[in-house]
């Protein structure tokens, strides 16, 4: 007598329907079921199944610094808040599907907070300067290297660039490997202290101090070009360059038209056309403010994300967080003390290193991996909503899980 025959009532389940249930269920259910067998773990760290996590829809989140203990504001009914507490997040960041690059004096942090997972590594002869004001402290690098970070979107591999002008030093890391190598020079500068943006997989400087040029580099080719079209923007100091889901945009203040506006230029996939999507009207809303009247130039605004049902959120350098509603042309400031990253998407990536450099570091100065609550003074809390098919979806794998249920597709 067969198997099947022994044991008639038993249902197999393939791999596909296993992946199907577990890609669907919350972050800290994912993090708990990778310890029940190496197939599993394998499955949970794989690029397809971290890929397909990020695809599924989920509610708009954005990352700040702090803890939810002590901040104000927990959301509203189209975005929750993420925030991150740990010494290395109060220097400015750049971020790439949820993914934190901290570049700071003699190294550069890479840490994934949806895995905890945390990378420093040697960052080479670029060095802060401490004239910044606190004002800005997230918004501007103070560092004399422009730095980019993003994802390759051929290999999926994470990237960090660094182009120290002033020496002439031009050199490239891929985060799972931990490898310094250098790079073809840029065919100009760009201004070190503006922060870039990755767009499917190419990364933009934006420079208007010298001549309006935005450089980008390819991270698959990792090779440096210039865009050829650029939007007619007012060349405000203030000009912020970012990725607006998954597109490139340009924030920048006009002060020339009536009311001092805010202007969103966005850059077809192409880079063949801009478009100005947004102008807000900022004068009459914003210079009152505690008595005190607003000094129009040293405020800086940067989008963040589009909601579903179309409101654009975007903060400034005085801690304040914006929902703007374009067909009323409603806007409200959600919080007024908070110190915004940037969007937030969990991520199951692993950012394992491959190697260690074969060149000695600095004193004080090393590579390493640890779990981001191994830093000392590091957290990562989260407002967590009851969200029953979650929980109803959890107990059945549990159940599967525990009664040893299968399933055979029949043909």
């Amino acid at each position: 007598m067969g198997e099947d025959e022994e044991n008639p009532n038993q249902i197999y389940i393939t791999t596909d329907v296993v992946e199907e249930i577990l890609v669907r269920l919350p972050l800290k259910s994912i993090l708990r079921f990778k310890t029940v067998s190496r197939e599993w773990r394998s499955l949970m760290e794989s690029r397809r199944f971290a890929d397909r996590r990020m695809s599924v829809p989920k509610n708009r989140k954005f990352l700040a610094v702090g803890n939810q203990a002590q901040s104000r504001f927990q959301g509203d009914e189209e975005i929750e808040m993420v925030y991150l507490e740990c010494n290395e997040a109060t220097r400015p960041s750049l971020t790439c599907d949820g993914v934190v690059c901290i570049p700071e004096p003699n190294w550069v942090s890479v840490l994934n907070p949806s895995t905890r997972e945390f990378l420093r590594f040697c960052s080479g002869p670029f060095h802060y300067e401490n004239d910044m004001s606190t004002e800005v402290w997230w918004s501007e690098f103070n560092i004399n290297s422009a730095m980019g970070f993003g994802k390759d979107e051929v290999t999926g591999k994470y990237k960090v660039v660094s182009m120290l002008f002033d020496h002439n030093h031009y050199q490239i890391i891929d985060v799972d490997i931990g490898q310094w190598r250098k790079l073809v020079p840029p065919p100009y500068k760009v201004d070190t202290r503006r922060k870039s943006a990755c767009v499917k997989g190419s990364i933009y400087w934006l420079d208007l101090f010298r001549i309006y040029n935005i450089l980008a580099f390819d991270l698959h080719t990792e090779e440096f070009r210039d865009v050829q079209v650029l939007p007619p923007l007012f060349h405000s100091a203030a000009a912020r360059i970012v990725n607006l889901d998954d597109r490139l945009a340009i924030a920048d203040i006009c002060m020339m038209k009536p009311g001092w506006n805010l202007e969103i230029w966005i850059m077809d996939a192409q880079e063949q056309t801009w478009c100005m999507t947004y102008s807000i009207t900022l004068a009459h809303r914003f210079i009152p403010m505690h008595g005190r009247v607003i000094e129009e130039w040293s405020t800086m605004f940067t989008p963040l994300a589009v909601s579903k049902k179309g409101s654009l959120f975007f903060y400034d350098t005085k801690k304040r967080l914006f929902k703007y509603d374009p067909e009323t042309d409603f806007l409200c400031c959600l919080s007024s003390d908070i110190c915004v990253i940037s969007p937030f998407v969990e991520n199951l990536v692993c950012l394992h290193p491959g190697c260690v450099p074969k060149t000695r570091p600095p004193r004080g100065c090393r590579n390493g991996r640890s779990c981001l609550n191994q830093v000392p003074g590091s957290r990562i809390s989260k407002q967590i909503k009851l969200q029953i098919p979650n929980i109803l979806l959890t107990s059945t794998l549990v159940s599967l899980i525990c009664f040893g249920y299968s399933y055979r597709y029949r043909t």
